[in-house]
């Protein structure tokens, strides 16, 4: 029987290759996936690794708040260094650090830009033993005004030893925020040329205190080397029990340090690694409709061979596995095609990252065991779970069906299909509205969101033949007795139609969700601006994460035609509040500027906020059960623990504003004095051309400040949003391409099929350009069938989306009436494109072949061949 089995699969070669194509695509992507966060780990943990490997112990402020590697720590005093070098027993040697923000404008007056992480400015400490930084060329910075830069991002600028560069930094102690300094060399970490990919400036060390830090006379950490047989476990426990740590001040191995750094990575690469296997699954997800329907249609096309064999004496149960043996061997076949083709991939969706502004640091390519692993379990359990109907169906062909020409395999009514698809659907529905109205139910709705697609799957037959009759009304009109053949094909059999249309509806279903959620963040960012935000001009960084120095904001106060009091500097960062789970923003402005640009309504107390006072918004407040007057507890990150006393509640602007402290109580608890945006609000009857010029004049030396006023602010925000959903689409487009060669698997399936049809139609008469034709409009309803169910449930998903994130600011939801357009002109496209190779085999069979003889069989080579194109018989 396992012979029997080989046989039949490898007779058959292109089925075997359509039959794994889907396979190979989504198994590609899971395996992609793991290879490049596998990749991006191991470059950033090497990285990590490499500059920790001299430090045994590393000293350094706690942060109350999170664990992740950020500035919010307590800065240390320089006399802790020599503290800890002379008073504790086992250190080799003590070498303060110091970090922070620094970006290279180059000679050409550009910003540099190397990556997307953080720019970090540093003090050289490459002459000490806990450093790994190694002079490549030149030499290290050893007076004022002198830097050097890592040779990576060198190489990449173009620079080169003894140019002169202004350095932009947002530290308190600086003379002037832009800075001319001379490179005098580049240098390696740990023998690479870039720090995980960032870019990387090293000064002087009283040069970077002066820059970087808030504080004269202090550092960020203090490195330790230990001497030698004292362990790192032994010098943090002496360090600890020496009393020469302040208050709120740690310290951890050089090993944790390193591991903290990697958790940090971790959590920023989660994200990413999330979505693409999200993507990946929906890939495998639409496979399985394709694997489905390809193997249904197999069994349909081998009735009388399984009967044969039922004959010869197989079981039921054989022929059973007979089928699940083929539907094994493709998914092997296709699992291994996949995972080879999953490297290249990794680099491909390296590049589609940077394409889309993440850019990514470089590093060679890491293949587990485990990425194997997985890309085998997933594409073998995909291919075997969806061939399981097809085989079970196999098996009740009965051994008299080998000596009948017309059996074919007996269906369930679509009552029951009907029944079960609308049941599928309503659960799905709710299981996807209940999940988005709850935190931590991404379960609830992607399993929604299954049963959705299995639910309109499983109803499609029904609908199929009514939809495609009005989908496909006007072909016979257009393209006479070739576009009703066509039209024809498409509703003669439903439940091929709605298999083959519902890998297609899967992919334009996410496609019409995401452009529906994308725009309605747009209009949503537009709305805002216009009603709650009432500055005329909007200052922030270029780049994400950035700061601005407050000396800019200091600047712009100064500024004839700028209100007073209309410049409004934004700072904040992440608290702790009792009784919310998880870290929340809190926003640290001059309470009554910020009620009037962000539109804020007192609905109790008075937004004169002191210090020991914080306001929140009313919705939050209801649910903490608090009210004015009473104690609220918070944890910041430098300082920890603090009871603060809720001054006043607000509302008119809870998706920008949750909670508000004053500057000056934020100054208590953190280092950091630069903003993180600046609002300006024009004096009264002030020219806005000459406000405008004036202000750019402030900004011009400074090429990481974006100025805008309110259309610009919006439109920058639209540029973000555009961007990710363009990323989106990107990802999406994989599971089109797989619903693409769905519908070319099932046409080029049914062309075989109906072999003795095409012949009829062509010996009647049909040309070969007009069989062409019909299998072309035939897959252009399909696909349209296909793009209207895509629509249709895309449209709910993404309206239940947007209703779901009301809170998180998409306030208004918005359909893009020409985007959706474009979703079905697509499906029509996707079907002229699909029909091509298949319509081409169609059109090229000889009228002759198929058609039996008085005397058995078929035409043969040899017999009389009809001209090319006949005329049309009547």
């Amino acid at each position: 029987m396992l012979r029997a089995t080989l046989r039949s699969l490898f007779a058959r070669k292109l089925r075997l290759l359509l039959s794994a194509l889907a396979v190979v695509l989504g198994v590609s992507f899971v395996a992609g996936t793991l290879v490049l966060t596998d990749t991006l780990n191991a470059t950033f943990n090497s990285s990590f690794a490499a500059q920790t490997r001299n430090v045994a112990v590393a000293v350094r402020g706690i942060n109350h708040v999170s664990t992740a590697d950020t500035d919010d720590r307590a800065l240390l005093p320089a006399a802790l260094e020599t503290a800890l070098r002379t008073k504790v027993d086992g250190v080799a040697d003590a070498v303060g650090q110091v970090s922070g923000s620094a970006r290279l404008i180059g000679p050409d007056g550009k910003l540099i830009q190397n990556g997307t992480a953080a720019p970090q400015g540093i003090n050289w400490t490459g002459d000490r033993p806990t450093s790994t930084e190694t002079i490549a060329d030149g030499r290290a910075p050893k007076a004022t005004d002198e830097i050097a830069v890592d040779k990576g991002t060198a190489d990449q600028a173009r620079l080169r030893v003894g140019d002169h560069l202004y350095v932009i930094t947002t530290g308190q102690q600086t003379r002037d925020p832009t800075e001319r300094f001379t490179l005098v060399g580049t240098f390696r970490t740990g023998g690479q040329d870039s720090s995980s990919g960032a870019m990387v400036t090293a000064f002087w060390t009283p040069d970077a205190q002066r820059l970087l830090l808030t504080q004269p006379d202090t550092f960020t950490a203090i490195f330790l080397a230990a001497k030698p047989g004292v362990t790192q476990q032994a010098l943090a426990a002496k360090v600890q029990a020496s009393g020469v740590l302040p208050q709120g001040v740690e310290a951890i191995t050089g090993t944790a340090l390193a591991a903290g750094h990697e958790d940090t990575v971790k959590q920023s690469l989660s994200f990413l690694s999330t979505m693409l296997l999200i993507f990946a699954g929906i890939s495998l997800f639409v496979g399985a409709f394709i694997i489905f329907n390809t193997f249904t249609m197999l069994v349909a096309q081998r009735v009388r061979e399984l009967a044969l064999l039922r004959a010869l004496g197989a079981s039921r149960a054989q022929v059973r596995v007979s089928v699940q043996a083929e539907a094994l061997l493709v998914g092997v076949v296709g699992s291994t095609i996949g995972l080879v083709a999953g490297v290249s991939l990794a680099h491909l969706l390296h590049a589609a990252m940077g394409a889309f502004g993440v850019i990514l640091p470089p590093g060679g390519t890491v293949f587990r065991a485990r990425t194997a692993v997985v890309a085998y379990a997933v594409g073998v359990l995909v291919t075997s779970a969806a061939a399981v109907v097809p085989a079970y169906k196999a098996a009740t062909v009965p051994p008299i069906a080998a000596l009948r020409d017309t059996y074919t395999i007996p269906a369930r009514s679509l009552r029951t299909r009907a029944a079960a698809g609308m049941t599928g659907a309503a659960l799905g529905a709710a299981m996807v509205v209940y999940g988005l109205s709850r935190s931590g139910g991404a379960g609830l709705v992607g399993g929604g969101a299954v049963a959705i697609f299995l639910g309109i799957a499983a109803l499609s037959p029904v609908v199929a033949r009514p939809v495609t009759r009005v989908i496909g009304a006007g072909l016979p009109r257009l393209f006479g007795v070739t576009g009703r053949i066509g039209l024809q094909n498409a509703m003669r059999n439903p439940r091929r139609t709605s298999a083959t249309a519902s890998a297609l509806m899967v992919g334009l279903a996410l496609v019409s969700a995401f452009a529906i959620f994308g725009q309605s963040i747009k209009e949503s960012v537009h709305d805002t601006v216009s009603n709650s935000l009432r500055a005329d001009y909007f200052l922030n960084t270029v780049n994400t994460g950035d700061k601005i120095n407050d000396s800019v904001a200091q600047t712009i106060a100064g500024l004839p035609g700028v209100a007073p009091k209309g410049v409004v500097p934004i700072r904040g960062g992440l608290i702790t509040i009792e009784g919310i789970k998880g870290p929340v923003s809190v926003l640290a402005a001059d309470p009554q500027a910020v009620a009037s640009v962000f539109a804020l309504r007192t609905t109790a107390g008075k937004l004169t906020l002191g210090d020991g006072q914080i306001a929140m918004d009313d919705a939050q407040a209801s649910r903490l059960h608090l009210a004015v007057g009473q104690p609220v507890h918070v944890s910041f990150g430098t300082t920890g623990a603090a009871t603060l006393t809720l001054a006043a509640t607000f509302t008119g602007s809870s998706t920008l504003v949750k909670f508000l402290v004053s500057t000056s109580e934020w100054a208590k608890h953190t280092p950091s004095t630069a903003d993180a945006m600046v609002l300006v609000k024009r004096a009264p009857g002030a020219d806005p051309a000459t406000v405008l010029a004036a202000l750019q004049k402030v900004v011009e030396p400074f090429p990481n400040l974006l100025l805008t006023d309110q259309t610009g602010f919006v439109a920058q925000q639209e540029k973000t949003v555009d961007q990710l959903i363009g990323l989106v689409y990107v990802l999406l487009a994989l599971a089109v391409i797989i619903a693409l060669f769905g519908i070319v698997n099932t046409l080029a399936l049914s062309v075989i099929e109906r072999t003795r049809e095409i012949g009829l139609l062509r010996a009647v008469g049909l040309r070969r350009g007009q069989m062409w034709l019909v299998i072309v409009l035939e897959s252009v309803v399909i696909a349209m069938f296909g793009a209207t169910l895509g629509v249709g449930v895309g449209s709910f998903l993404g309206w239940a989306l947007v209703s779901a994130l009301k809170s998180q600011g998409i306030t208004t939801f918005a359909y893009p009436v020409t985007t959706i357009v474009g979703v079905l002109i697509l499906g029509g496209i996707l079907g002229v494109v699909a029909a091509l190779a298949p319509a081409l085999r169609a059109a090229r069979m000889n009228a002759l072949h198929p058609i039996p003889t008085p005397l058995g069989g078929s035409s043969g080579p040899g017999a009389a061949r009809p001209p090319a194109d006949p005329p049309v018989g009547r």
